[in-house]
Parts: C-alpha cells; sequence; structure tokens
C-alpha cells in the first residue's frame, strides 16, 4: 500500500511479557497509550519516520484500514507523538 500526502501506515504492537511459568501476560492499558508500528511512510513523511519503527500517536485521530486481513490505521505525520527507543539526539 502506497501511503499519499503526509499519511503514515500503523498497526498495534501487543506488548507482551512472560511470567517465571511461561504464560504470556499482555498488558491491558487504555488504546491512547499503546505504542505502533510503522508498516509505511509517505514520501512527504518521511524524516525521522521511518518503517519498522515503534511510535506513540494520537490513536483517536486514526482512519482503520484492512491490510491484507490484518487491522490497521492512517495517521497523518503530525499525530505521531514520539518515536521510542530514540532520543533528540539521534533525530
Amino acid at each position: 500500500m502506497k501511503m499519499l500526502g503526509n499519511n503514515v501506515l500503523i498497526t498495534e504492537v501487543q506488548e507482551e511479557s512472560q511470567s517465571a511459568g511461561g504464560i504470556i501476560l499482555t498488558e491491558s492499558i487504555d488504546n491512547a497509550s499503546k505504542p505502533g508500528l510503522v508498516l509505511a511512510v509517505s514520501a512527504r513523511a518521511l524524516g525521522p519516520i521511518m518503517t519498522g519503527q515503534r511510535v506513540y500517536l494520537d490513536w483517536s485521530k486514526t482512519m482503520p484500514v484492512n491490510v491484507d486481513g490484518n487491522a490497521a490505521v492512517i495517521v497523518d505525520a503530525e499525530h505521531i507523538k514520539a518515536v521510542i527507543g530514540e532520543t533528540n539526539d539521534e533525530l
């Protein structure tokens, strides 16, 4: 899928952890604070946002889409608030 304008395609990242007994636990936090995984970036949105990065975004500003049977969202790059694991020096 090719993104147009200043748009970015993102899917939700499920945060999982494993207990000592091997049980997989998923975090249950509200959708507003869940990270996303960048799947595609338009040419105009390129810069500090790249495919494969984990980001925090304003989920209320997204448009839900189905990509190859998987849930994803399209969002304007201005609604991406932070790239996880990077500092301002790296951007």
